[in-house]
């Protein structure tokens, strides 16, 4: 179990929801603080974003030589100096939920320790860069990594360097597809990756809706991360994934059911006293039965309500005798019998 900004995260915790804000605000600055107020005001736990620093992560060179030029121009426009994360970070604390990001260098991730954010989050693409794992690791932070796009051996080499090195960090199962079709999930990872780390893991979702999120809180992921939007027609890469306010309500109100209804059952729950003692059944005289005869299957049945003798002693009751004279139809008491 892991805890960020006083919140536990685990197997007996409510799943902890992530609103995955990413690119999704470009760098608009007011644009963000909606989408915080937004996620906040839908339940989410946690409001992430990304932390771009374009020439720290990419060789813009290198990148157009394999015509991919377009992810370094989206990135540089993505961009939020260290004073704008820190407006982000307080606005997020002011709508009561926490601020994340994710680092896509290691300049970034000394920027989020300048504004000390509670947990940084480590996307599916960092899983094998040593030298990015090494620096979180020395902000003491929790980090919370994606696995997408590696391989079962791969994580468990990444797994095995950060518990060398991190103080505590969490797996998130992921499917680096965008969108990712139903058909390409594999929810018994979940179990399988907290069997090779022995650590909380959660579920990174990058398909549409939010039907598969909840089918992963089923599977007991710890924690969710969501794409979210507030209007999927605002520009960018990521709007066709995320989900949008009401969306993200319903998928927190799940979270909230499923935590409360996997409580283990040890009594009995609101009404259900008052419904038993009118649903079940109490040993019923069948006809008229005297003083001293004994009770037979003949003249003794069980009917509602439950405030007699109960039904489930029926055959430790045959065989005894009456205590007193019993009128047909009564309900037996202990006083009844001898």
């Amino acid at each position: 179990m892991i805890e960020i900004d006083g919140t536990k995260l685990g197997s007996d915790s409510r799943p902890y929801v992530i609103a995955e804000v990413g690119i999704n605000a470009r760098n608009d600055l007011e644009l963000a603080k909606r989408f915080i107020e937004v996620a906040a005001s839908a339940g989410a736990d946690a409001v992430k974003f990304q932390t771009h620093l374009a020439d720290a992560e990419i060789s813009e060179p290198a990148i157009r030589s394999i015509g991919a030029g377009d992810v370094y121009e989206t990135v540089a426009e993505c961009e939020w100096t260290a004073e704008e994360h820190e407006m982000l970070r307080a606005h997020a604390k002011a709508s009561d939920v926490t601020f994340l990001s994710t680092p896509f260098s290691v300049e970034a991730v000394d920027l989020l320790e300048e504004i000390d954010v509670p947990a940084i989050k480590i996307g599916s693409g960092e899983l094998t860069n040593r030298e990015l794992l090494a620096r979180v690791a020395e902000t003491g932070k929790p980090l919370l990594v994606s696995t997408g796009m590696h391989t079962r051996e791969e994580i468990a080499e990444a797994c095995s360097f950060l518990e060398s090195v991190a103080e505590e960090f969490a797996l998130f199962y992921c499917v680096s597809e965008y969108p990712t079709s139903p058909a390409d999930f594999d929810f018994g990872t979940i179990q399988s990756l907290e069997q090779l780390a022995d650590v909380p893991v959660g579920f990174s979702d990058h398909s549409t809706g939010a039907e598969a999120a909840k089918v992963a809180i089923g599977n007991g992921a710890a924690m969710i991360e969501k794409h979210f939007t507030i209007d999927r027609r605002l520009p960018g890469p990521d709007q066709e994934v995320s989900i949008e306010p009401e969306t993200l309500e319903d998928l927190c109100s799940f979270a909230d059911l499923y935590h409360e209804t996997s409580t283990e059952k040890t009594e009995l729950q609101g009404e259900e006293p008052d419904v038993k003692a009118w649903a079940q059944h109490s040993l019923v005289a069948k006809r008229p039965i005297e003083q001293g005869e004994e009770f037979t299957t003949e003249n003794l049945t069980t009917k509602r309500p439950g405030s007699g003798i109960s039904a489930n002693r029926y055959f430790d009751i045959v065989g005894r005798t009456a205590a007193t004279d019993i009128e047909e139809n009564i309900v037996l008491s202990s006083d009844d019998v001898q």
